[in-house]
């Protein structure tokens, strides 16, 4: 085995379709994929627990928590450095993706325009 107990490791595209429903990309067009810890070793791949936020009934806001899951020995891609990230709902991920991945994204620029009103005559 590549991986013990309690390392934290790089979990395939295909757990992100398992967990959440659906597979992201970067703007290069690879795979996002999300982290783990190893709960346990078993003889043809291994269970994790990955930390995300779960969601509550409404009005209530959405709580952080874990999940586990038994994952296929191919789709654990390696030990990473650090501790799991915590995983938010689909919408955010790429964010904490590129975020564990050191990537600084900036805001989109605003661009502002001149009201009709206030353009220049002549």
């Amino acid at each position: 085995m590549r991986y013990q107990k309690g390392d934290v490791v790089r979990l395939a595209g295909s757990v992100m379709l398992a967990e959440f429903g659906l597979m992201l990309c970067d703007d290069a067009g690879e795979l996002l994929e999300i982290d783990g810890v190893i709960q346990e070793v078993l003889n043809d791949g291994a269970r994790v627990v990955i930390k995300r936020m779960i969601p509550r009934p409404a009005p209530f806001a959405w709580e952080e928590g874990y999940t586990s899951r038994l994952v296929r020995e191919e789709e654990v891609l390696g030990v990473i450095e650090g501790e799991a990230m915590l995983w938010p709902d689909a919408a955010r991920l790429k964010g904490v993706s590129d975020e564990r991945e050191g990537i600084k994204t900036a805001p989109a620029p605003v661009m502002w325009s001149v009201g009709v009103e206030e353009m220049p005559a002549g």
